[in-house]
């Protein structure tokens, strides 16, 4: 069994993560003790597109080649790819049925996600850093239509 000793160094490092979430990239990060996880509110500073792992790769290497890669935090069960996006442009994030068919979510204004701690780096398949744009919620969309519209 865990001693206290142990639970209060991991409730300081997740309490230190959420704080260089917020004070370095200006992220609304808040952590969760019970869980032991970090969670992002979304809408204002960002917005999220979460993917099935079979068609984020294909989305995040067409960002990385058209120069608009962000930071893409991947579950625990590496089944779900989070791509993190600039604010949607519209209040509401509408997903086509196209897309939600196969599984693709926009997490809504003011929606959660779990974010892998900064230094995980198993579960980040572009880590954030400070002073990188993230790639605009509709080139992220088109990006992922593409993929998905592509021919096997």
């Amino acid at each position: 069994m865990p001693t206290q000793e142990a639970a209060d160094a991991r409730q300081r490092d997740l309490a230190g993560a959420a704080d260089w979430y917020r004070l370095k990239l200006g992220w609304p990060v808040t952590f969760d003790t019970v869980h032991r996880r970090l969670i992002l509110r979304t809408g204002e500073a960002l917005d999220a597109v979460v993917l099935p792992d079979w068609l984020a790769d294909t989305v995040v290497q067409h960002l990385e080649q058209n120069l608009h890669a962000g930071p893409v935090c991947i579950d625990t069960t590496t089944t779900w790819w989070t791509i993190l996006t600039e604010p949607c442009p519209r209040a509401h994030a509408d997903i086509a049925p196209k897309l939600r068919n196969r599984r693709v979510y926009a997490i809504p204004r003011g929606g959660q996600v779990i974010v892998a701690h900064p230094l995980d780096t198993p579960h980040w398949r572009r880590a954030p850093e400070p002073g990188s744009r993230l790639p605009p919620w509709t080139t992220v969309i088109t990006a992922t239509n593409r993929a998905i519209d592509r021919p096997c």
